[in-house]
């Protein structure tokens, strides 16, 4: 009977956060701006869903957190970050400076 009732209670969850997903990504998409954040969470609420159906202890309290935004976010950032490391992709978000050299033409350069 537990399982049944954590996929109830789990699939209105999950349909209630997807369709605010899916208001905020149509707003964001609106106003011109890149929803990738957006898209990430509703694919973490579509995992979600799937993991409270399944039966089981362990799949419905990952099912349960992936559906709260700050822990929702926190699976973001760590799936994220393997992905990165195991590709050898290094974050840098801190110096944005790219280094390099240049030559000042003059106008008789130019039309050569």
């Amino acid at each position: 009977m537990l399982i049944f009732l954590t996929a109830i209670v789990g699939v209105f969850f999950v349909r209630q956060q997807g369709i605010s997903t899916f208001q905020k990504l149509a707003s964001q998409l609106q106003n011109l701006e890149a929803p990738v954040q957006t898209m990430f969470e509703g694919l973490v609420i579509l995992i979600s869903g799937i993991l409270l159906i399944t039966p089981g202890f362990f799949s419905d309290s990952i099912g349960f957190l992936g559906l709260i935004p700050v822990t929702r976010v926190i699976f973001i950032k760590l799936v994220a970050s393997y992905i990165l490391s195991r590709y050898g992709v290094k974050q840098n978000h801190e110096d944005n400076t790219l280094e390099g050299d240049f030559v000042e033409l003059d106008d008789e350069d130019k039309i050569k």
